[in-house]
């Protein structure tokens, strides 16, 4: 009978300590998944204080930037006419720049821009590129920093153009029968005429093959480079020992600075007499002549 109760009592005892260690393991998750939850509410809480911080720095960012404006209108309302040149340039043009367009970081401040950063502003002839400090006034140095010219274009103009036959006919602009490229559509094939659409600094180069060919004398042929019906550039082969019947390369180059409406072409001449003539054939195309703009005064284009 004591043996039955002992063993009654073990049994009990058994499950109270099961049902302690089943609370402490269900306390323990418990408190697993507090910990947690607090993290989370933690990290949430530090994302929110950084938030707050940016916000009130970007307020105090718009403060400054207001306090900036109005310091600065007041100081253009004592001088309206405040203007700051392009620094260490001396194309900058008037106020209010060609067309109304900016010629100064001081233009764009009184069209309503605020941030600092590059700009494109009009000068004599080209876009050029600033930097504006709008921290500063006006009359502040470093206000604006002259960087540079800017390429911009108002059209692409480039061309490239050539032969498939010879031709012989003398003082006469060679016209062509291929275009690869002819944007802008300025070199005419049929004439040989390149009409400049823009003004600005244009490049050309010409190639071909001379065949001199002479039955008793020497031979040459002279090619010319015409700009408005006035030689600017020519190239020259020859040979003084007859009979001739040779080939030679012929090359031209040119760097000029056209106006809209300017017209270019080649011609050549050769020794009378002879049956030289600008050689080429429809399989290899010998005659080349190319050109491009390099540079558009920009602000006549305007």
């Amino acid at each position: 009978m004591a043996l039955f109760s002992f063993t009654i009592r073990r049994i009990q005892m058994k499950q109270i300590v099961t049902s302690l260690e089943s609370t402490v393991i269900e306390q323990q998750a418990q408190l697993k998944a507090q910990l947690e939850l607090n993290n989370e509410l933690r990290q949430d809480l530090a994302l929110k204080v950084k938030q707050l911080e940016a916000k009130v720095e970007q307020q105090d960012s718009l403060l400054k930037i207001v306090f900036h404006e109005r310091k600065m209108n007041a100081q253009q309302q004592q001088q309206p006419t405040l203007h700051v040149p392009i620094g260490n340039n001396q194309s900058a043009v008037a106020i209010n720049g060609v067309n109304g367009l900016p010629s100064s970081c001081g233009d764009l401040k009184m069209i309503g821009h605020i941030w600092s950063g590059i700009y494109f502003v009009i000068g004599s002839a080209k876009m050029e590129s600033v930097y504006c400090d709008f921290n500063k006034l006006p009359s502040d140095a470093g206000f604006q920093k002259w960087i540079g010219y800017a390429d911009v274009k108002s059209a692409p103009v480039h061309f490239y153009v050539q032969r498939n036959s010879y031709f012989n006919s003398i003082r006469t602009p060679i016209p062509y029968d291929l275009a690869l490229v002819n944007e802008g559509n300025a070199m005419n094939l049929t004439s040989g005429v390149f009409t400049a659409p823009r003004p600005g600094i244009y490049f050309f180069s010409f190639t071909g093959v001379a065949r001199l060919e002479s039955m008793q004398y020497g031979a040459f042929l002279h090619p010319y480079l015409y700009l408005n019906a006035k030689i600017i550039g020519s190239s020259y082969v020859y040979e003084n020992k007859g009979p001739v019947d040779q080939y030679s390369q012929l090359t031209l180059q040119s760097t000029l600075n056209l106006k809209t409406g300017d017209q270019l072409w080649v011609t050549f001449e050769y020794t009378t007499g002879s049956f030289s003539s600008l050689y080429d054939t429809s399989d290899f195309h010998y005659t080349h002549f190319t050109g491009f703009m390099l540079e558009e005064e920009i602000v006549a284009s305007l």
